[in-house]
């Protein structure tokens, strides 16, 4: 906790210098996940050169240190410097359904700075806002970290309990957006979603789909996309499905991979290359 603080006295131009060093060690000396990164890519963009590859492989290093230097520094940035470096963009096709009493899910992914959209999205919503995460073995590291996630008015939710947030609130008539990170490999294979993603058989996680489905709740996409200024973030949300009472089963989590697929080939430096994505399967 101490040395997160530390990074309070870093300038955000250090701090991008630091990256730098940072993904030239993690690419070029210790080869950190250097084969994940490179199959991921390699299978998502076969038409793509391995010049091109290899540009990519640069771009996923940075973007990767870039996200993790900004989160650990994010912890002690004033929240006014957060929202100036996130911004939502068309955040009323959020609020249009809080301001008429609708509580809706919100379906984010691993491209680029999550934990910033985290800390900015609520100043925005006309309603509560409530993030499921996995929580720490760690129980002083995880109240320490849910505390700076909340300081912004989000509230942080054990994905096992989310399921009675959702029922509590609406038998309470408590509106309120639900973000799910969904482009996370499930832990179960029973239950898991199968899609065709960046062109592989792909096991996703079926919350987004279940829960809308079954409490009736629209669910929406948002992105976080770079801007050509380092450091800056333009949020972006879309509609995937606003009648899910009548949807099919595994048809919002097919909208969900389709959308984030789409983001993802516009912006293949963008998302998190090093995870296992496919590590199940089927």
């Amino acid at each position: 906790m101490f040395l997160l603080h530390l990074f309070r006295l870093v300038p955000f131009r250090v701090l991008y210098v630091l990256s730098d060093v940072m993904a030239f060690f993690l690419h070029r000396v210790l080869g950190y996940r250097k084969g994940v990164i490179r199959d991921n890519l390699q299978r998502a963009f076969p038409e793509k050169t391995a010049e091109e590859i290899q540009v990519l492989i640069k771009e996923a290093y940075r973007n990767l240190t870039d996200v993790t230097l900004e989160t650990l520094k994010s912890f002690s940035t004033p929240t006014d410097e957060i929202d100036r470096r996130a911004v939502c963009l068309n955040v009323e096709l959020v609020n249009q359904y809080l301001d008429r009493g609708q509580s809706v899910i919100l379906t984010g992914s691993h491209l680029c700075n999550w934990e910033y959209s985290g800390l900015s999205m609520p100043l925005y919503f006309h309603g509560t806002t409530i993030t499921a995460y996995k929580p720490l073995t760690n129980k002083k590291m995880d109240a320490y970290l849910n505390r700076a996630r909340s300081r912004t008015g989000m509230e942080m939710v054990s994905m096992d309990d989310v399921f009675k947030t959702i029922r509590k609130r609406a038998e309470g008539d408590q509106p309120a957006v639900f973000i799910l990170l969904s482009d996370q490999s499930p832990s179960s294979r029973k239950s898991a979603h199968w899609v065709d993603f960046l062109g592989r058989d792909t096991a996703s996680l079926p919350g987004a789909d279940v829960l809308g489905r079954k409490f009736g709740l629209p669910v929406l996409y948002y992105r976080v996309i770079r801007t050509s200024r380092r450091g800056f973030y333009d949020i972006e949300f879309a509609e995937i499905c606003t009648d899910p009472a009548n949807a099919a089963e595994m048809s919002i989590t097919r909208a969900y991979s389709k959308r984030l697929e789409t983001d993802i080939r516009e912006y293949p430096g963008q998302w998190l290359w090093s995870h296992k994505r496919w590590k199940m399967t089927r």
